[in-house]
């Protein structure tokens, strides 16, 4: 894993500028957009969130420029890339791959990691205060105008714009090889707009099915008994929070790192080993299925097929890095979680570093308006040494199934070498 810190301070020292310039690009552009969506979100909160998933792009688009920066500073990924084999580099340039097909492939893991971990209610809070503050100018009723900024129902007009929004997609993605070159910003702007919105209503109504869960009799009942045994035992209550909190700390410091790595392997998009899991053809299950399919109509057979093959090609990138992590074994992934992990403690210790360094100000004048910017430092310093601690993880990834694959190689010729004397 030594190799790993080594590898990582190697990228950052030999891309730093342009890793800063991307992350810079990506901010720039993200601000921008969530201006457009506020101004338009004062008059329709639809409209305002039909803007609002570019500025989630950007982001998107930023990291996958930073991570395609690092490839050529890799080595097993530049030696796997020379070599060729049976690793099949999806990120070469060329007809058959464009980043546009990186970044649809993306989208989905991207916003939902990115909605899980309360990034997405950051950026929907800051349109909110912003379209908000832009209601006096289109409004007479500015308290009405403000209850609708997010007000996104499953109504209607929001079925219609999910479905024409992923058809859209579907259809350009058919079809993409008779079309212009241009329809793929169409792709991935419907891709990410059918993905936010679906993703904003299941926030949205979780919170309500949370709320209604909380105020039912059998969870009202629950609460009651387990608060009579914690003040009978009090150990119990201890042991109740602590595990609590031990697991919500484990979800953030293990699956956020992790998520990131998974993110490098889908941007990276090397498919390095076959699924260990695969239904059998005589699998009775597997049978009926296929049997019902085939005695469809042709016509729907044939939709039918074009849809499982679009599902496929979103989950298979997925599919291929999450594995491709589990094989690099426990302890590698934990010390980079580790790592990451530090990473993130250092943003807090710089912004406390920062504020001594300052000094006392007055809070309203002052630090309500500087700690934004203090803050955009801290991460203009760290997200490029993030990322190329994620990417020089992902590369030991790719090291250590190149040197589990030489190994069964030599054991394989091994045994063959060992038949032959024993034949003759």
């Amino acid at each position: 894993m030594a190799a790993v810190l080594t590898s990582t301070l190697r990228l950052a020292a030999a891309r730093w500028p342009v890793l800063l310039a991307w992350f810079l690009a990506g901010w720039l552009v993200r601000y921008l957009v969530i201006e457009v969506a506020a101004f338009f979100g004062a008059t329709s909160s639809l409209l305002g969130l039909l803007i609002l998933p570019l500025a989630i792009l950007a982001r998107l688009g930023s990291f996958i420029a930073m991570f395609l920066v690092l490839r050529g500073d890799m080595p097993a990924f530049r030696e796997l890339r020379a070599t060729g084999g049976d690793a099949v580099d999806r990120t070469a340039t060329g007809p058959r791959q464009r980043v546009t097909e990186i970044v649809l492939v993306s989208i989905l893991p991207f916003f939902a990691f990115y909605a899980a971990w309360q990034l997405l209610a950051d950026d929907v809070r800051e349109y909110a205060e912003k379209a908000l503050g832009n209601i006096d100018y289109f409004a007479d009723d500015a308290a009405g105008a403000g209850s609708r900024v997010l007000e996104l129902q499953l109504d209607v007009w929001t079925i219609v714009a999910i479905v024409v929004a992923f058809t859209g997609r579907f259809l350009l993605k058919r079809y993409a090889a008779k079309l212009p070159r241009w329809t793929n910003l169409v792709a991935v702007y419907l891709e990410s707009v059918w993905v936010f919105l679906t993703l904003f209503l299941i926030s949205n109504y979780t919170g309500q099915f949370q709320n209604w869960i909380d105020t039912r009799a059998g969870t009202v009942w629950f609460e009651s008994v387990k608060d009579a045994a914690f003040d009978l035992v009090a150990p119990l209550a201890w042991i109740w929070h602590g595990a609590e909190w031990a697991i919500g700390e484990a979800g953030a410091l293990v699956l956020l790192p992790l998520a990131w790595l998974t993110l490098a392997g889908i941007v990276y998009g090397r498919a390095l080993a076959k699924p260990t899991v695969a239904l059998q053809p005589t699998h009775r299950y597997y049978t009926g299925v296929r049997d019902r399919m085939a005695a469809l109509p042709k016509g729907v057979l044939r939709r039918a097929r074009d849809v499982g093959a679009d599902l496929t090609d979103r989950w298979r990138p997925l599919a291929d890095a999450l594995l491709l992590i589990w094989r690099a074994g426990v302890v590698p992934m934990g010390l980079f979680v580790l790592a990451y992990t530090v990473i993130d403690a250092a943003g807090s210790w710089l912004l406390l570093a920062g504020v001594r360094l300052i000094g006392p100000h007055e809070l309203g004048a002052f630090w309500m308006n500087f700690d934004a910017v203090l803050i955009f430092v801290v991460n203009a310093v760290l997200e490029p040494l993030r990322l190329c601690l994620i990417a020089a993880a992902y590369d030991f990834c790719l090291r250590k199934l190149e040197e589990r694959r030489e190994a069964a190689a030599q054991d394989a010729s091994a045994q063959d070498a060992g038949g032959a004397v024993t034949a003759t």
